[in-house]
């Protein structure tokens, strides 16, 4: 993947999530989150299960916004390990022709989440380049890894962080 398409999947990726934030601001009645679970010691991410999904499609494109998800989202490929850390709060799937995403934003993260996800992106197969920044409140960074046709994008800061999964046709 050459760095212009790099930088046009992570910008679409921006506005999709972007689009989502808005979206969550519009709902009526919204409630706080809440953490669930014991974040050090939860063997895969936990989930909110409170929320609504909201499907958008636009010819043979689609976008589904779901905050009532699953541990991990359905249909991502097998290749890609299991984020085992905090709780996932939101997922964004997208189908196109060229292929299918899936994002997440995470809460909840223990201090070295970024560069343990990074080992097992390694140890699954996946090519990575990082940028990991230790910090006060945790550390701050991305890793992107690739194998094939697959790309797995984790940004953190703290305890959160966005994880994307670009699967091409």
């Amino acid at each position: 993947m050459n760095r212009w398409t790099t930088l046009g999947t992570l910008g679409s990726l921006s506005l999709v999530l972007f689009m989502a934030g808005i979206l969550d601001g519009c709902r009526p009645n919204k409630q706080p989150d809440s953490l669930t679970g014991n974040v050090t010691e939860a063997p895969s991410a936990a989930s909110d299960s409170s929320g609504h999904a909201v499907t958008i499609e636009s010819g043979d494109r689609s976008v589904e916004i779901s905050e009532a998800v699953e541990q991990w989202p359905t249909g991502a490929p097998a290749e890609v390990p299991r984020y085992p850390y905090g709780t996932i709060r939101k997922i964004i799937r997208s189908e196109t022709p060229e292929g299918n995403s899936w994002d997440m934003a995470i809460d909840g993260l223990p201090e070295h989440a970024i560069r343990e996800y990074e080992a097992m992106l390694k140890a699954s197969g996946f090519k990575t380049t990082s940028l990991i920044v230790p910090a006060q409140d945790g550390e701050r960074g991305s890793v992107t890894g690739e194998k094939g046709l697959v790309t797995v994008v984790l940004i953190g800061s703290g305890s959160s962080a966005n994880l994307s999964i670009i699967q091409k046709f």
